[in-house]
């Protein structure tokens, strides 16, 4: 009797799973369907830039859970369940509740991020990636207590749904809203959010963002040119990259301590290159940079990225300047170009903010 019930429980599956395959192949076709009309064929696997696609247009955004306080504007119904804030001391903060496997000794660090030991010297974890470079403004975020207050400004932050309309609306009725997955403006199932991962400040009429340190960081986009230094990282198409100055130089006639001379690819003539980041911060490749700059793109341009169907065929340009900077710029390109900010960033109206799998846009026509 087990064996034929058993029979029959297999077969029933065997019946059953081709309409669930016919249901998940339809799903990924309109996805599918959706990232093609972006020119895009979804084969690359970065985490960072796939959530930026599916806050564009593939997938389910996050669930929004209104953050306390006074009732929300009115909003299309939400099917989510609400999601109670842990007890005071339970709540994850994101900064300073790091593990440490090994404590750091004499002229190392942990990292905030993940723990690992790194050299002092060192502005990345050789582990994960993130910035070293700030760890007493870590602290100082970690321990601050902030005079959180109403104000009475217009302000909101308007949710891109997946077809690039409007979606929910989310007031900033305080000074300081916290977003992340445990924020005072909460998107609990956004995997890419860290609990506190960003936070919008309301300060003598003008409207700032700042990143907690979060793992993935916050994207801005761009509008203008922007001063580029070492170690700022930008988004555009499915590419993670990183400006940085070579750490060293060799001139073509050096020799060794025998007397023979390097044998290499003749040198780009610029000081800086571009890291190419994958998932955790590796490094997929190295570009570098010419003395001129460069121009970026899928198609035309000194660096390009064919497979990348969602970059533009020109889509940003580095070039230098009589000041001796390097600055970036995009060229109209159909998803622009977004920098990761590192400091307190002043919003304008109209600013596009991206983070975890979050895109909003600024709405604030009386600040500043």
């Amino acid at each position: 009797m087990f064996a034929a019930a058993s029979k029959r429980a297999i077969t029933e599956r065997r019946v059953r799973a081709p309409r669930a395959s016919r249901k998940n192949m339809s799903t990924r076709n309109k996805n599918d369907d959706f990232a093609g009309s972006l020119g895009f064929d979804g084969t690359e696997d970065d985490a960072l830039a796939n959530a930026l696609l599916e806050a564009l247009g593939q997938g389910t955004a996050a669930a929004h859970v209104p953050p306390p306080g006074p009732p929300p504007l009115p909003q299309a119904e939400s099917s989510s369940p609400p999601v109670s804030k842990p007890p005071d001391g339970a709540e994850d903060s994101g900064l300073g509740s790091v593990h440490v496997h090994q404590q750091a000794g004499v002229n190392e660090v942990n990292c905030p991020s993940c723990g690992a030991v790194n050299p002092a010297g060192n502005r990345y974890c050789g582990s994960c990636g993130a910035s070293l470079a700030d760890l007493a403004r870590r602290n100082k975020l970690a321990t601050e207590a902030y005079d959180r207050r109403e104000v009475d400004v217009d302000v909101r932050l308007i949710s891109i749904n997946e077809d690039g309309s409007d979606g929910i609306e989310i007031p900033l009725r305080f000074n300081e809203t916290i977003i992340g997955r445990a924020g005072d403006t909460r998107f609990p199932t956004d995997a890419f959010l860290s609990p506190k991962h960003a936070r919008l400040l309301i300060e003598s009429a003008h409207l700032y963002i700042e990143d907690l340190f979060s793992l993935n960081g916050t994207y801005v986009r761009i509008r203008d040119e922007i001063l580029l230094s070492p170690g700022d990282c930008f988004l555009m198409g499915r590419q993670v990259l990183r400006f940085e100055r070579f750490e060293q130089t060799i001139s073509p006639k050096s020799r060794a301590a025998d007397g023979t001379r390097y044998m290499g690819s003749p040198p780009s003539g610029g000081e800086f290159k571009l890291l190419q980041l994958g998932i955790g911060g590796v490094y997929q490749n190295v570009y570098c940079l010419p003395e001129s700059g460069a121009v970026l793109g899928r198609e035309k341009g000194d660096i390009t990225f064919p497979r990348d169907r969602f970059m533009s065929s020109r889509h940003a340009q580095i070039y230098p300047r009589d000041d001796g900077n390097y600055y970036l710029v995009d060229l109209n390109s159909s998803n622009g170009t977004w920098t990761k900010i590192w400091e307190r960033y002043e919003l304008g109206h109209g600013d596009l903010i991206f983070l975890g799998q979050q895109l909003f846009r600024v709405e604030a026509p009386y600040l500043g």
